[in-house]
């Protein structure tokens, strides 16, 4: 403070001094030229006290400037002004950097959000009333397989039944929808939310695949009626066996019982002998067939070991080339290198590759110019994929919700238990089997690991 009033001290003489000056150069009549010096002094001086007196006006408003704009760049440097001058820059210079953490912390957390959004497997989108996204996280990018969204209208074009979901959602309402997405369906949970920030209004929705969910339950609920079928089939069966069997004996043998029956006419005989036998056969089969459903709930656990998946792929392509030979069917293999690996076990992905192959060449039947490709590949998001490609008439959408149904098959000889069995595999893998087919224009089945 004491420099401060020093320095306005010498201001104040010589502004005195050159006001003296300026004086006594008018009362004379040939000092012209040091009259002007002396009133541009005068000026000057007054000026340069102004200044100097109103530097921490200037300082203040620079601040709250500051405050206002949440700039915080300035820095206020003590000067030799004196100790109240310079704490109450220090003052400035505290509540500065102050602000500036607190800028700092928040745009920190701003990205730590950021980053658990872009992470985070819900699809995540948030517009406001007029339909600008403000928010479109990775999850909802591959999900509507659009890079960038910026009106929510935009939608209605691409995605129309979704479209129409999400803007007829209300507050909290949760739905469960089957949409057709990059030519697969998918199920989908769709949440939406309303909130107010700064007097503006948003809609968040999110929509979160659940088919791995779904998969999972629907399987378990097979097993377990699968489990219930067999068991009543099976006790129900046997002994219609055994009977058969015995009275088969009975007819075939020479004491007292089968003596009596044979005293019928032959003809007669010979109807009860080959009815028995139909009865037999029957039965057989009705065992054989249960036995073959059987396997969807007795499939082995795996034996997980390293396994490069271009193996997998070679292996399945010796064992099947022979026969798509026969069939004239064009066989393209691409296996990106270096070659993906997983934990998994060989015997049991063998058998729904294989699967997926044998459906690809019975597909193919009557198609002109057939052709499997098999690709083997690892996207930069890292997840091994292997997909099997036919140019065949592709899958109807009627078929395409059953296709994993146990027992389900359009195939006058199938089982249908195949894709059922690759699915559940595939889960026990930790991976997913899906499908992308147009009417027409072919089938791709993908396992992803």
């Amino acid at each position: 403070m004491r420099n401060f009033r020093l320095n306005v001290l010498i201001r104040v003489i010589l502004l005195c001094a050159t006001i003296f000056v300026l004086i006594y150069a008018l009362q004379q009549e040939d000092w012209f030229m040091t009259t002007i010096f002396a009133g541009v002094g005068v000026l000057l001086v007054s000026a340069e006290l102004i200044r100097y007196v109103e530097k921490t006006n200037r300082d203040l408003h620079s601040f709250l400037l500051s405050v206002k704009y949440n700039d915080f760049t300035n820095s206020f440097v003590s000067t030799r002004q004196g100790k109240s001058f310079a704490d109450l820059k220090e003052a400035f210079q505290l509540v500065t950097t102050e602000f500036q953490n607190l800028r700092a912390e928040k745009e920190s957390q701003y990205r730590y959000l950021q980053n658990v959004i872009e992470h985070v497997r819900v699809a995540l989108i948030c517009f406001n009333p007029e339909g600008e996204v403000l928010l479109l996280n990775r999850a909802a990018k591959n999900l509507l397989n659009k890079p960038y969204l910026n009106n929510i209208q935009a939608l209605e074009k691409t995605h129309p039944k979704l479209h129409e979901i999400i803007q007829s959602l209300k507050l909290r309402e949760r739905r469960l929808v089957k949409v057709l997405l990059q030519d697969e369906l998918v199920q989908l949970a769709v949440q939406s939310t309303e909130f107010k920030l700064q007097d503006q209004e948003y809609k968040l929705v999110s929509l979160q695949n659940i088919r791995s969910e779904l998969e999972a339950q629907e399987i378990d609920t097979w097993q377990k009626l699968i489990r219930v079928l067999t068991h009543e089939i099976m006790n129900s069966v046997t002994p219609i066996i055994s009977l058969s069997e015995s009275i088969d004996g009975l007819l075939e043998d020479g004491t007292d019982e089968a003596g009596k029956l044979t005293q019928l006419e032959e003809e007669d005989a010979d109807d009860i002998r080959d009815g028995i036998k139909t009865i037999m056969g029957r039965t057989r089969g009705m065992l054989h067939f249960v036995d073959a459903y059987r396997n969807l709930a007795r499939i082995p656990k795996p034996q997980f070991q390293k396994l490069p998946l271009s193996l997998l792929a070679h292996s399945a392509q010796t064992l099947l080339q022979p026969e798509m030979d026969k069939r004239d069917i064009l066989f393209e293999l691409h296996i990106q290198e270096p070659s993906p690996e997983i934990q998994g076990d060989p015997d049991l992905l063998s058998q729904v590759l294989i699967n997926l192959l044998k459906n690809a060449m019975e597909a193919l039947d009557g198609q002109d110019s057939p052709k499997i490709t098999l690709q083997v590949l690892q996207p930069a998001d890292g997840k091994a994929m292997i997909k099997v490609e036919d140019n065949g008439p592709g899958i109807s959408d009627e078929f395409l919700q059953q296709i994993f149904i146990p027992f389900f098959t359009t195939k006058k000889r199938g089982s249908g238990i195949g894709l059922s069995l690759s699915r559940q595999i595939m889960r026990m893998h930790r991976g997913n089997i899906s499908v992308q087919t147009r009417e027409g224009r072919g089938t791709v089945f993908t396992l992803g690991f």
